[in-house]
């Protein structure tokens, strides 16, 4: 498969017009089409770290775990 991103305005008449490169072979091809504004990709959520989503995400699991059982699902010892 290949796979390349292009952009193109697209007038009242909902056409454009696409030239494929060399190493597309000829015969029956199957496309697919993905329309996204590119105004779009600045409407996205902020990213943040993993530990932020950690904190944000935790339990308070009070007495429920023991060191013990920490490293024998994250492999560290505490």
């Amino acid at each position: 498969m290949i796979t390349f991103r292009i952009s193109a305005e697209v007038h009242d008449d909902r056409r454009i017009t696409l030239v494929l490169p060399a190493d597309v072979p000829t015969g029956t091809n199957e496309f697919i089409v993905s329309v996204a504004p590119v105004g779009d990709q600045g409407e996205r959520r902020p990213r943040s770290s993993l530990a932020d989503w950690a904190e944000a995400e935790a339990e308070h699991w009070g007495t429920q775990l023991s060191a013990s059982d920490v490293e024998s699902f994250t492999g560290r010892r505490f």
